[in-house]
C-alpha cells in the first residue's frame, strides 16, 4: 500500500516512496504520485525536483490533459545506477551488466574450470572489469551484484553450503566476490529460485502469486513461489527435487553420490549420454558433429535432433520429467509450472510427454487447475532473477540508510 507522510522526520522514507512508485508505474505524472501516496502536491514537487537534480529520474514527455496543461511525466533514469549479475553452472559463468530499468548493457558467457572457488571468483572479477569497459559506465554506479548459483545456498549469508554440480562445500561466495569487487554488496541465490522470480517478474509467471519453476539443466531442481515469495523451507533449501529417488534400486550414479535420483536420469549430461548411446558415430558425422565432443547446445541446433533415435530419448526424458511434475502437482497444487533450462529447448515433444504423464499420475482435480508451460526467457531466467533480487536491495530502505551517498 502506497502511503506517505508529510513529516520532516521521514523525509528519506518519502523520497524512497516516490522513487519506488516512479520505478513501478512510470512514466507517471506528479499529481498521480500525490494521489497514490497521500503526499501533498507541494511535497511531491519538492521530492521530484531533488530526484531530477540528482539524475535519479528524468522527464519522459507529456501525458493527456485533464482540463489544464498537459502534465509532465516522470520515469527512472536508466543510467542512474547499475547492477552486475552472474549465473554459474558447471564449466561456465554468464555475466551481465544491467541498468535499473532492466536494460542489459553488456553480457558474456565464459567457459572455465569451476572446481576451484578462488578461480571462479577471480574470473567474475575480470568479467566485471570487462563489462564495465564495454558498457562504458562508471564502476562507482554499480551498486549491487546478484549471483545465481546451483546447490544449497544460504542466501542470507551468501554461503554455498553444498553444490554437487560445482563440487563445492561451505563456500562463502558472497563474501569472496564482494572482496574481489572492492566491497560491493552481493546477493547469492539458488539458481532455480532466481529463475522462478524472473518468471514472476518478466516471464510466463506474471500475474501469478504461486508457481513452480523446474530447472532441467546440468542439475535438476525447482524454484517454488508461494504468495509471491520464494519458499525455502526451514533452512532455505527447498526445491531439491533432482535428488528425489526415481530408481530406488541400482539406478545410475548421481552427482550427489547416491544412486537413482531424478537428476541422474533427467539432467542435461545424463540425457546427452543417452543420446550418444542411441546414435551412431556415422550419424553424428553426417551432420558435422563429433560424437566424442558434441555439446547439448550443438545437438539442439542440429537437424539430428529431429532423428528418430534422439526423439525416443526425448520421449523417455519427458516420461521421467512428467512423473516428477505430477508429484509436484499432487504435492503443491500450483497454478502454473514452468519448465526451463537447456532440456526445455527440446520443445513441444518434451512438453507433450510431460503433460501426458501428469494427467496419468496426478489427481484430475489438481492437474486440471495447473498449467504446464515451457519458459520463454530463453535460458536467461536465472540471470534476470539475480538482477531482480539485487535491484530490490538497491531500492530498499536499508540500503539507502546504510549509504546516504547512494543516489537511487
Amino acid at each position: 500500500m502506497w502511503t506517505g507522510t508529510n513529516s520532516k522526520d521521514v523525509k528519506i522514507q518519502n523520497r524512497l516512496l516516490v522513487r519506488n512508485l516512479i520505478r513501478r508505474f512510470g512514466p507517471i505524472a506528479r499529481y498521480e504520485i500525490a494521489q497514490e501516496t497521500g503526499l501533498t502536491p507541494s511535497t511531491v514537487t519538492v521530492i521530484t525536483a531533488e530526484l531530477l537534480e540528482a539524475g535519479v529520474i528524468r522527464e519522459a514527455g507529456h501525458g493527456e490533459s485533464t482540463g489544464g496543461r498537459r502534465p509532465v511525466l516522470l520515469e527512472l533514469n536508466p543510467t542512474a545506477a547499475h547492477v552486475f549479475t552472474v549465473q554459474l553452472q558447471r564449466g561456465e559463468a554468464t555475466a551481465a551488466m544491467f541498468g535499473i530499468t532492466c536494460n542489459s548493457l553488456a553480457e558474456h558467457t565464459y567457459h572455465l574450470d569451476t572446481d576451484t572457488p578462488d578461480e571462479v571468483v577471480e574470473t567474475i572479477g575480470l568479467c566485471f572489469e570487462q563489462l564495465v569497459r564495454e558498457a562504458d559506465i562508471d564502476p562507482d554506479t554499480v551498486l549491487w551484484c546478484g549471483v545465481a548459483c546451483p546447490g544449497l545456498v544460504s542466501s542470507d549469508r551468501g554461503v554455498v553450503e553444498r553444490s554437487s554440480n560445482l563440487g563445492w562445500l561451505k563456500v562463502p561466495l558472497g563474501e569472496m566476490i564482494g572482496r574481489r569487487l572492492g566491497g560491493m554488496p552481493v546477493h547469492v541465490e539458488n539458481i532455480s529460485n532466481a529463475a522462478a522470480l524472473a518468471e514472476k517478474e518478466y516471464g510466463l509467471g506474471r500475474g501469478y502469486s504461486d508457481l513452480v519453476f523446474v530447472n532441467l539443466s546440468v542439475g535438476v531442481s525447482a524454484g517454488i513461489l508461494v504468495n509471491g515469495e520464494i519458499y525455502g523451507g526451514v533452512q532455505g533449501y527447498a526445491g531439491e527435487i533432482g535428488h528425489v529417488s526415481y530408481i530406488p534400486e541400482n539406478g545410475p550414479r548421481c552427482a550427489c553420490g547416491r544412486r537413482g535420483c531424478f537428476e541422474a536420469v533427467c539432467s542435461a549430461r545424463a540425457v546427452l549420454e543417452r543420446i550418444k548411446a542411441a546414435v551412431g558415430e556415422e550419424e553424428f558425422a553426417q551432420y558435422g558433429l563429433s560424437k566424442d565432443t558434441v555439446k547439448l547446445r550443438e545437438l539442439l541446433n542440429s537437424p539430428l535432433v529431429k532423428s528418430e533415435a534422439v526423439q525416443r530419448v526425448v520421449e523417455e526424458t519427458g516420461h521421467a520429467v512428467g512423473i516428477l511434475v505430477a508429484n509436484l502437482v499432487n504435492l503443491l497444487n500450483p497454478r502454473i509450472i514452468i519448465l526451463g533450462g537447456e532440456l526445455s529447448a527440446f520443445g513441444a515433444p518434451l512438453l507433450r510427454k510431460v503433460e501426458e504423464e501428469v494427467k496419468l499420475r496426478s489427481l484430475e482435480e489438481l492437474h486440471k487447475s495447473s498449467s504446464i508451460q515451457l519458459s520463454n526467457l530463453r535460458g536467461a531466467g536465472p540471470l534476470l532473477g539475480a538482477y531482480a533480487l539485487a535491484l530490490e536491495k538497491v531500492f530498499s530502505l536499508e540500503e539507502w540508510a546504510a549509504n546516504a551517498a547512494v543516489r537511487v
